[in-house]
């Protein structure tokens, strides 16, 4: 047999050296490919990475050509400002002595009439510093009118603008307007004007020129650039317009200035490709073109392209490069890999080789070897039988095992027994299991388990045991008979688990199931238990308790500022705090959040003294609670708000005595924070009447109940301008209610929203008929916008909806936004205020100077008006000159930054003029009229009338 054997084995031997050379084989072949098809994967990533930071040069380079633009601009009209006022103070320094100032002012305007730059569009005007055309060289027929109240098609004042800019020092006189452009008589186009003040006649002088024309020129130096741009052997930079047609192709230069079916085919083909890879949104594109240079009939090359659109150019731009660049890298690293692949066949050869010589040798000692073993074998077998028979049952599992004989005298242990127990196998084989013995059992529980053992041969359950350094430990024991052929008891087998973990978990799922995980406090669970208990004790002993809830003054402050880990921190520390406020016996829990919960206990049978009991326990805990402490390096000082209510025996249910500290406790936020109130059955009645105003609310906006109001808004002349819409509720047994009562209900609730998508609508819907009136077709309607509504997610689409559902002018709708408003998330404002703006709509910044917003957000924000709040307006006309400087500074401010201004709460005529003498020419005010409905509003101009 052992012959046999060793023919088997080296049969056997050589399949499996054979099988493993050829998997090798296959695998060296295979990992040869991967590598080569990883390695042309990583040359196409640096392919693309290297087309991708070429197109961010290039757009960032047009991105710093436009964005300089407008510096360009201003250097170039200031040097021809100056220029114009070195003429004017050389005139006027020479002549003024000689000639009367009528004829010193003809010459100067004279002298500088014929002025032209910038390819004939530039010219110098003059105007009077009270709003009287000078010089006009475009227009000479308005020269000596006045313009002060000229207006762009965004509703700007030119002549305004230009006055306020020239009270700016030297250097800082400019004024951004839209005008008409010769080429484009009939359209506005965005200019840029910079005026100084020419003191000896109280005139401006100033000149100005178009964006888009210097925007041009930035054009064509990114063009000349982009040429002369090149990377790696062919990468090139190419640019295509809107209309497809190629403005800059250095490999190919004949094709500029082509539209795609202008060009041969090859071309057209790959430009049209671009352009559709553009349009959905850009990415890398391949497509052939032809080599620079190449003879006709040669074939074309391999492109690979990145393209992108380079939006405020309107262009699509192109970073491209010839593929077989990548050719050559590639084509070494396969002669490489063809080399390291013949090397490896011959290694593995030898390794079989060797391995087959090793076997061999192997086989024949392994079959001396085993001849021996085999004589061996059956003289082992009897005795084997016997070990086989213990080992099936002592040792099939990982548990703590020992086996004993008949006696129970311990005979083997496992390693699992040592290290659940202690005891090496030397200490524990030759005692009996009692060595494990923890005391904590009587003499009945082991005579149970003995006579389990006689009557069914096995017991297993709980024990509690003791370990050898005396630690006494819950453990699973299960201890079975082994028996002979003659069905006699030869060994007992036992097997052991400990439990101290499960046990653990069960206590700890109880603790999770009645205590907060954060603060160890009794949970809500535990919470109504130990109330319900409470309710019955008082019951019994004719004694008041007290239930408490306590909710924690500006945690979410906290958390904001700090942390949220930082606010678990205060959870904790203020749990503490509580449970050494209260007495012995009293329970304190956490419901959640912020919010705690105390019952007080055998309080004094008489209500007003227990009352005053439980009000001694608040204090003490307002007090505890108001300690400074220390949160990451910030000294804070914690308040909190507490509502109490006492009970006595059964008269009220668990959830109404919640209900009622509850109730209690938003009073004592209501009143100020950091102070404790009872409950008052008031109260209830109170938030019974909120709910009934929110339903009918509720119902009021489903069953159109809301009216929309009108308050003029008037200009210098007493001509309205416009009106701001107000929302009015017409309840059906109320009446109109007042907007204080249901707007801040509106807000707590949510319906703010749905109310002010209607305000939006009947505005709409309001601006669409004025639309077809000549007489009104001019008013704006301004309707205020909640901070709800501006941080909805799709407030963008929500307005423009209603525009184009309703078909009312854009332009005509203003928005009203707070600058607390503005605050909670100023970016995200900007963004969505600006992408109205491109809709047309305007926006008002209402209640302007009453809040903290920072001037560089105002900067940013895309406003048309700043609404001047009526707390200024209000000291205006009583020679309070505080006020109206106030008043003068927001003018100046808004006329600097190219904003109208409107001024509320005007109820007098010398509120008025103080604002006109101050520079604000709108109103809005009892002066000129109440909120009315639309059909109870004046006329439009009443001068007309």
């Amino acid at each position: 047999m052992p012959r046999l054997h060793l023919m088997g084995t080296l049969g056997l031997m050589l399949v499996v050296t054979l099988a493993l050379a050829a998997f090798y084989s296959w695998r060296n072949e295979h990992a040869q490919q991967a590598a080569l098809t990883r390695i042309t994967q990583a040359l196409t990533i640096q392919q693309h990475e290297r087309l991708t930071a070429e197109m961010q040069s290039a757009v960032g380079y047009m991105e710093f050509l436009r964005r300089r633009t407008e510096e360009v601009l201003r250097r170039s009209i200031v040097e021809q400002v100056d220029a114009a006022m070195q003429v004017a103070q050389a005139i006027h320094e020479r002549e003024a002595s000689q000639r009367p100032p009528t004829e010193v002012k003809q010459l100067i305007v004279e002298a500088l009439r014929p002025v032209r730059f910038f390819d004939g569009r530039g010219y110098i005007f003059i105007d009077s510093m009270q709003g009287e055309f000078v010089l006009l060289p475009t227009a000479p027929e308005y020269e000596g009118r006045a313009g002060m109240d000229n207006r762009d098609d965004s509703g700007a004042y030119v002549m305004r603008g230009l006055v306020n800019a020239a009270h700016s020092p030297q250097g800082e006189g400019f004024f951004h307007y839209r005008w008409y452009h010769p080429a484009t008589p009939d359209r506005m186009a965005q200019k840029l004007a910079y005026v100084r003040h020419f003191a000896p006649y109280d005139w401006l002088i100033g000149t100005g020129d178009y964006l888009f024309e210097w925007e041009e020129l930035q054009k064509q130096e990114a063009m000349q650039r982009l040429r002369a741009l090149r990377f790696g052997a062919t990468g090139t930079i190419g640019l295509l317009d809107a209309q497809g047609r190629s403005l800059l192709s250095p490999g190919d230069v004949a094709i500029e200035g082509l539209l795609p079916e202008q060009m041969p085919q090859v071309q057209r083909h790959a430009l049209e490709k671009l352009r559709a890879t553009a349009q959905a949104g850009g990415g890398f594109v391949e497509y052939d073109w032809p080599r620079s240079g190449a003879a006709p009939g040669q074939p074309l090359g391999r492109k690979t392209a990145l393209v992108t659109t380079y939006e405020p150019w309107g262009w699509v731009v192109t970073t491209s490069i010839f593929n077989d660049e990548l050719e050559a890298a590639l084509r070494a690293e396969e002669h490489a890999h063809a080399d390291d692949a013949h090397q490896r066949r011959w290694e593995l050869l030898l390794v079989v080789l060797g391995s087959l010589a090793l076997g061999m040798l192997g086989s024949l000692a392994f079959s001396h070897w085993s001849r021996r073993l085999f004589i061996n074998y059956h003289r082992q077998l009897q005795r084997a039988q016997d070990d086989l028979r213990i080992a099936a049952i002592a040792f099939e599992s990982q548990e703590g095992t020992l086996v004993t004989d008949a006696q129970g005298v311990i005979l083997r242990v496992n390693r699992a027994f040592t290290k659940i127990t202690g005891y090496t196998p030397q200490e524990a084989i030759g005692q009996t299991p009692s060595l494990l013995k923890s005391g904590r059992h009587g003499p009945e529980f082991y005579a149970a388990m003995q006579a389990a053992l006689s009557s069914t041969g096995m017991w297993a359950g709980e024990i509690w045991n003791r370990r050898k350094d005396g630690v006494i430990f819950p453990e699973w024991l299960t201890i079975t008979g082994v028996k002979n052929d003659a069905g006699q008891v030869t060994h007992y087998v036992s097997t052991l688990t400990d439990i101290s973990q499960r046990k653990a978990a069960e206590a700890e799922i109880r603790h999770l199931a009645f205590y907060d995980l954060l603060t160890g406090l009794p949970n809500r669970r535990l919470l109504i238990d130990r109330l319900q208990h409470a309710l019955l004790s008082s019951r019994r002993t004719q004694c008041h308790g007290a239930l408490m809830f306590l909710d924690l003054d500006n945690f979410k402050l906290v958390n904001d500022s700090l942390g949220h880990e930082q606010g678990d921190v205060l959870l904790q520390e203020m749990g503490q705090r509580l449970v050494a406020a209260v007495r012995e016996g009293d329970t304190v829990a956490r419901l959640g959040g912020d919010e705690f919960v105390v019952v007080l206990e055998d309080l004094d049978p008489q209500a007003l003294t227990a009352a005053a009991q439980a009000e001694v326990v608040a204090n003490q805990m307002l007090q505890a609670l108001s300690q400074p402490m220390v949160l990451s390096g910030h000294e804070l000082q914690s308040t909190c708000s507490i509502g109490v209510v006492l009970f006595l025996g059964l008269e009220v249910s668990v959830q109404d005595l919640m209900q009622h500290a509850d109730l209690a406790m938003y009073q004592a936020k209501d009143d100020g924070r950091n102070r404790v109130r009872f409950f008052d059955p008031q109260m209830h009645a109170s938030v019974v009447q909120r709910i009934a105003l929110e339903n009918d609310l509720r119902t009021g906006i489903s069953e159109n109940q809301l009216r929309l109001y009108h308050q003029p808004q008037m200009d210098a002349r007493g001509c309205m301008v416009g009106t701001e819409g107000l929302v009015r509720w017409q309840h059906p047994q109320r009446g109109l209610v007042p907007p204080g009562e249901f707007i801040p209900l509106a807000e707590d609730t949510g319906l703010i929203l749905p109310l002010g998508q209607w305000v939006l609508q009947a505005a709409c819907e309001q601006l669409a008929q004025w639309a077809q009136d000549p007489q009104r077709r001019h008013l704006t309607v301004s309707v205020n916008v909640s901070g709800r509504q501006l941080r909805t997610t799709d407030f963008v689409e929500q307005v423009c909806a209603v525009l184009r559902r309703t078909g009312a002018p854009a332009h005509l709708l203003k928005l009203e936004l707070t600058e607390s408003l503005l605050l909670d998330n100023p970016q995200d404002a900007i963004e969505k205020m600006a992408a109205l703006q491109t809709q047309g709509v305007r926006f008002s910044l209402d209640d302007f100077g009453t809040g903290y917003s920072s001037l560089a957000y105002l900067r940013q924000l895309p406003l048309s008006q700043l609404k001047i709040d009526q707390s200024f307006v209000h000291n205006l006309g009583i020679g309070d000159l505080r006020a109206a400087a106030i008043v003068r500074t927001i003018v100046t401010m808004a006329n600097n930054l190219g904003m109208e201004v409107i001024a509320e709460g005007v109820e007098t005529a010398a509120q008025r003029e103080e604002l006109a003498r101050n520079g604000c020419y709108t109103y809005q005010g009892y002066l000129f009229g109440r909120p009315v409905p639309v059909d109870q509003l004046g006329p439009a101009d009443p001068l007309t009338q």
